[in-house]
């Protein structure tokens, strides 16, 4: 079954600012910015983002528990990223370069979403709806909440978390492998040739 995303969710673009976002090292607000979105990785940690003031700000709106993040600027496919707001932080609001889609469905899982978002197969749909020019193309709400999505059951989304969980922990596992194996090497030179 295909449903629209209008029909699962809530769909907002981000906060426009009015030129560059300045950093305010006493700011009480976090900006969430394009650049703060990989693909797969849920969004916990904020330290990094820029702060700003709220005295300027106009009806701001702030991210909730498990909103999904959509790159909404790129160049092609992979360039359109989603992850899910992983963070129980309050007063953090996405900037003009990310939309979000609140879930309002309870037979949808965030997750499952924003992994679709990120397949193949959700990356060729963006495609289909985005505007501009070849190199920096856009994705607007009005045609983002008429994205069909394919909606299984419930319990086939979780396994296809559960299966994405599974080789991330062991791309995790890989890399580290990796890094020790790089120590082995420096420390054969350290230790055998600098005697």
């Amino acid at each position: 079954m295909h449903k629209k995303l209008s029909q699962l969710a809530d769909i907002v673009s981000g906060y426009t600012f009015r030129g560059s976002i300045e950093n305010d090292p006493n700011g009480d607000i976090f900006v969430l910015q394009a650049k703060n979105i990989q693909a797969n990785q849920d969004i916990e940690n904020i330290s990094d983002f820029v702060t700003i003031s709220d005295k300027s700000l106009r009806s701001p709106y702030f991210l909730e528990h498990n909103d999904i993040l959509l790159v909404s600027r790129g160049s092609g496919i992979g360039s359109f990223r989603s992850s899910v707001f992983a963070s129980d932080k309050l007063k953090v609001m996405p900037s003009s370069s990310v939309h979000v889609i609140r879930i309002q469905d309870v037979t949808v899982l965030p997750k499952y979403v924003s992994l679709y978002l990120n397949s193949l197969d959700g990356q060729k749909a963006l495609s289909q709806i985005v505007t501009g020019a070849s190199y920096i193309q856009s994705i607007l709400v009005k045609n983002l909440i008429d994205l069909e999505i394919p909606i299984p059951p419930i319990h086939t989304q979780k396994s296809i978390i559960a299966l994405h969980e599974n080789i991330a922990d062991q791309e995790r596992i890989l890399k580290r492998k990796q890094e020790i194996q790089k120590n082995i090497i420096n420390a054969s030179f350290t230790n055998l040739i600098n005697k």
